[in-house]
């Protein structure tokens, strides 16, 4: 790698650090500004890549979807509101997706309508949901949701580290139809130093939380192993349309989706296993 592009990644990723933590540390607002705004560079990106023609009532129609999901989980966390039955609102920009393809003049509807909802689930959702880790009844804790992007970025040092030290020979491929450069090595690497980071994080706030040593690392090996796929379905999603990265916001990393992909599966089985298992993760606001 050239000096300037090095140069270039290094400090576009400071910068991109510097707001993420910032948003998600400072207070709740920033985390719902931060948060909105990734979902819908996010889906942009997402709708390029899909949708490369100018569709803009197609697109239209799914950010306002997604908006209104956002709006709706954070309002809810925030005790702004107070009743479930405002999801309700949904269904008029849904059927709003179906009614603007009556406008389309499209000979193939069924794309259309499944691309735009498609994004909706692949890139809003999952980011809407992280506020069920985050606020509760108007209370606001940043730490889990931390410690989830602290156990992406420590799978991903440890993929490439262990795949750069062990897996050059190349003998043992992780999906070489998809990402010809990952290797079990890697894999397995990732693991490894996740779980390492989680020992390390569990003895600053781990005892703060209402569960187990147990479930700590567990949630660890969760966001390893989801994370990967993410990794994996985006990289096929960007083979599928020809593009090497899904946008151009981070010189030197490409796209928000590039830099989230991993998330976008990670939080959601993260938080199935915290729903599932009824873990209290807010027990110390």
């Amino acid at each position: 790698m050239k000096a300037s592009n090095l140069l270039t990644r290094t400090v576009s990723g400071t910068v991109f650090l510097c707001i993420l933590l910032a948003g998600i540390i400072l207070h709740p607002v920033g985390y719902g500004v931060l948060l909105l705004a990734i979902i819908v560079i996010g889906l942009h990106e997402f709708y390029g890549m899909l949708l490369p023609k100018p569709f803009r009532l197609r697109k239209i129609s799914g950010y306002v979807i997604a908006t209104v999901m956002f709006a709706l989980f954070f309002l809810k966390g925030y005790g702004l509101i107070v009743s479930g039955n405002y999801f309700w609102i949904l269904i008029f920009p849904v059927a709003g997706v179906f009614i603007a393809e009556l406008y389309s003049l499209s000979d193939n509807p069924f794309a259309n309508i499944s691309g735009v909802l498609a994004g909706v689930i692949y890139v809003a959702l999952p980011f809407s949901l992280t506020t069920e880790l985050t606020l509760h009844e108007g209370n606001y804790d940043y730490r889990i949701l931390l410690a989830l992007f602290i156990f992406l970025w420590s799978n991903d040092v440890g993929a490439y580290c262990f795949g750069t030290l062990f897996g050059r020979k190349g003998k043992h491929k992780l999906f070489e139809r998809i990402s010809p450069k990952k290797s079990w090595e890697g894999f397995w690497g990732g693991i490894i130093v996740s779980l390492t980071v989680a020992f390390v994080l569990l003895s600053v706030w781990g005892e703060r939380y209402a569960f187990d040593k147990v479930h700590w690392f567990a949630l660890a090996v969760i966001i390893s192993l989801s994370g990967t796929f993410g990794d994996l379905t985006e990289s096929m999603l960007k083979r599928a349309a020809g593009v090497k990265d899904s946008g151009k916001i981070m010189p030197g990393h490409g796209g928000v989706l590039d830099r989230f992909d991993s998330a976008l599966f990670a939080f959601p089985f993260a938080l199935s296993y915290i729903y599932l298992l009824d873990i209290n993760i807010l027990s110390s606001c």
